[in-house]
């Protein structure tokens, strides 16, 4: 971690606020209730049987390591994730959670894809993953759900949520892409038609992850983060500006940091877990 996890704590003190709130490491999962979901949108059913599936991809280029069900690095770091984020569900009734970066090419919807497919492995809560970077949309083609129309054409179209809304198969898990770039972005999403979709979406899912734009120079999360119950912050070691890292908290409410997520693995730890955790092939590599 070193110095941007410094960084962080300094301007966390700074705002006057515990540096405690960014790390949520060491919490043990307490058992969770799903909250009640209604299932309505602008006081009509979703028609959950209507909404496209489509498959999610293990390819290497796609990097989505929480598809792994054994034992890889990647795999366990986000079960590990989903556990913190599931005792911060239960404590501070967590649903909507932001996920964004200091600049670009952090990893933000990296570490947003692998936590949603945890989150949704295993459960009867429904997730929903978000694109809410409509600037510079990157997640549906992660995805494999790139031309696939979504925010934007919902947003110029007098249709129902779930003809823009795809399922992963065999997940508990519903992507709503951002669609076609629009011209004016925030203009979409500070308007109250999509701030109202949002809300009765909070109703219909246990989980909201939104895929946002970095924290400089847009506005974008600022505007996410009102709308959220917290914010997970992507940063890569070695990579993350110090300065942007600090000008970028100061326009945040940093009460609503809800920890980091480090998305470089150094090679100590990947050397440590193969020794101890990894097939026999790589220990014998790891003595060697």
């Amino acid at each position: 971690m070193g110095r941007v996890y410094d960084a962080m704590c300094e301007s966390q003190r700074e705002a006057g606020v515990s540096s405690a709130v960014l790390d949520v490491s060491g919490f043990l999962p307490g058992p969770v209730v799903a909250p009640g979901v209604e299932g309505k949108i602008f006081g009509e059913e979703i028609a959950w049987e209507k909404v496209a599936s489509f498959p999610l991809s293990s390819r290497d280029e796609a990097r989505l390591a929480a598809l792994d069900g054994g034992s890889s690095l990647g795999a366990e770091k986000f079960r590990l994730l989903k556990a913190r984020m599931l005792h911060l569900q239960e404590r501070q009734n967590v649903k909507l959670v932001v996920v964004t970066s200091a600049v670009p090419k952090e990893g933000k919807t990296l570490v947003s894809a692998n936590l949603a497919i945890s989150l949704a492995r295993h459960t009867s809560q429904r997730v929903l993953l978000l694109e809410g970077d409509l600037h510079q949309p990157a997640l549906a083609e992660r995805l494999g759900l790139l031309g696939r129309p979504g925010i934007s054409e919902w947003f110029d179209q007098d249709a129902a949520i779930h003809s823009f809304l795809y399922k992963a198969e065999d997940l508990q898990l519903w992507v709503l892409p951002a669609g076609e770039t629009p011209e004016h972005p925030l203009a979409i999403l500070q308007s109250p038609r999509f701030l109202d979709l949002l809300q009765q979406l909070s109703h219909c899912f246990d989980w909201i992850l939104i895929d946002a734009p970095p924290l400089t120079p847009l506005a974008d999360v600022n505007h996410w983060s009102k709308q959220s119950d917290g914010l997970l912050l992507v940063v890569r070691e070695g990579k993350t500006p110090r300065k942007i890292l600090q000008k970028g908290l100061e326009t945040l409410d940093a009460a609503r940091v809800l920890g980091i997520v480090f998305n470089e693995v150094r090679e100590v730890e990947q050397n440590y877990y193969s020794k101890y955790y990894g097939p026999p092939e790589a220990k014998k590599r790891s003595r060697g």
